[in-house]
């Protein structure tokens, strides 16, 4: 009765003595400056623009091989040489924020040589307050 009593505990036990570690996480090489802008309040209509940058850590040179957007009101633009290690590089932004009112967050895919990227950009489209069609003559 022991021995079948032991064995039950050791196997219940077991499982919760084996430490899992999860893989070492493989060291970024491109290190971005900052990966999201938030642009505030903007008048609707308005194209904000924004430039990300960053520098290649690594050893060999990166190159950025596509970039796109969540939405068709964001377009990027990137260099399409290859960024040597130490140098720096960027990613530019810019949203039309025409049609669009109130928060906007919008997510730029940034593939490179050296792993996938996502920069973010928010803002808040205000509406923009129109001007009277005619003059208005108060108390005449």
């Amino acid at each position: 009765m022991i021995s079948y009593l032991t064995y039950l505990l050791v196997l219940v036990a077991s499982p919760s003595s084996v430490v899992y570690n999860d893989p070492p996480e493989e060291p970024k090489t491109i290190e971005w400056k900052k990966e999201t802008h938030d642009f505030g309040n903007i008048a609707e209509g308005t194209k904000a623009k924004y430039t990300f940058t960053f520098t290649n850590k690594g050893t060999t040179p990166a190159a950025i091989t596509g970039a796109s957007a969540s939405c068709g009101c964001t377009v990027p633009s990137y260099s399409k040489e290859p960024v040597a290690p130490g140098a720096d590089g960027s990613v530019t932004a810019i949203f039309d924020s025409n049609g669009k009112l109130g928060n906007q967050t919008k997510t730029i895919t940034v593939v490179t040589t050296a792993g996938t990227y996502y920069l973010t950009i928010k803002c808040i489209v205000t509406k923009v307050a129109e001007k009277p069609k005619s003059p208005i003559i108060l108390n005449n």
